[in-house]
């Protein structure tokens, strides 16, 4: 099978000192940056970019992501970035991501899931009747496993309160999805995390600016959770960590 050239996407990308935590590990928001980077500039290719949906009253919404590290870049490598998304179903786009080495040795693997919303609503509309492209789609994942929903858990103590400011939002009106990952670290002891070995976040409600959030979080040996509350205790994101041993 021919693979429509609109469906995949590979980019050279120098990491920079910004995106390495203090203690020189590859921070999780920069690994979310260049992963909705290459996927905005991909889904231009595929005729859904930013302009050609928002000309139709509809953006696009990431649900879920999550990456695995199998090597850890170094500090101004020059990566390349890839993605290809996978066939969509009616309210869903699933799209996969690897970072790899100049050598081709695989750094990072990623899969995140898409929804298109309705800018007036805010409600699901259906990515069939968006999406008249090819349909070549490539077959190979990242994951052998489709992402969970991260369990919750029950929170303790006061937690961190965050209030997301301008710097925060995107044109899409809401906090970038980048952005969580920050607050989910500054919730955490970063020792305690130590390395990341696995990463997941779910986005479960938009958080606009101004909105008070309390992040929990919960460590268990390597296993550590977070979760962002709103006033009224609604969930708007969970995220699932593995530290490296």
């Amino acid at each position: 099978m021919t693979i429509s050239a609109s469906l995949f996407l590979e980019k050279d990308y120098r990491l920079r000192t910004g995106d390495f935590d203090r203690y020189r590990r590859l921070h999780p928001t920069a690994v979310l940056d260049l992963f909705q980077d290459i996927g905005g500039l991909q889904a231009e290719m595929m005729g859904i970019g930013y302009d050609a949906m928002a000309a139709q009253d509809v953006f696009w919404a990431v649900v879920r992501t999550a990456y695995q590290v199998e090597h850890t870049p170094a500090e101004h490598e020059v990566v390349k970035v890839s993605t290809w998304p996978h066939s969509p179903s009616r309210y869903s786009f699933q799209r996969d991501y690897a970072l790899r080495s100049t050598d081709g040795s695989l750094l990072v693997r990623g899969t995140s899931e898409w929804v298109l919303m309705d800018m007036n609503t805010r409600s699901l509309t259906s990515v069939l009747d968006y999406y008249h492209g090819s349909l070549d789609f490539i077959d190979e994942r990242m994951f052998a496993k489709k992402l969970r929903k991260i369990r919750d858990f029950t929170e303790e103590g006061s937690g961190l309160s965050i209030t997301p400011r301008y710097s925060d939002v995107d044109q899409n009106g809401h906090v970038n999805n980048a952005r969580y990952a920050s607050f989910v670290l500054d919730a955490l002891d970063p020792s305690a995390a130590g390395s990341i070995a696995s990463f997941q976040i779910d986005f479960r409600h938009e958080v606009i600016e101004g909105t008070p959030l309390v992040v929990f979080t919960q460590v268990e040996g390597k296993d550590i959770q977070a979760k962002g509350l709103d006033s009224n205790g609604e969930i708007k994101f969970a995220c699932k960590i593995t530290a490296q041993a």
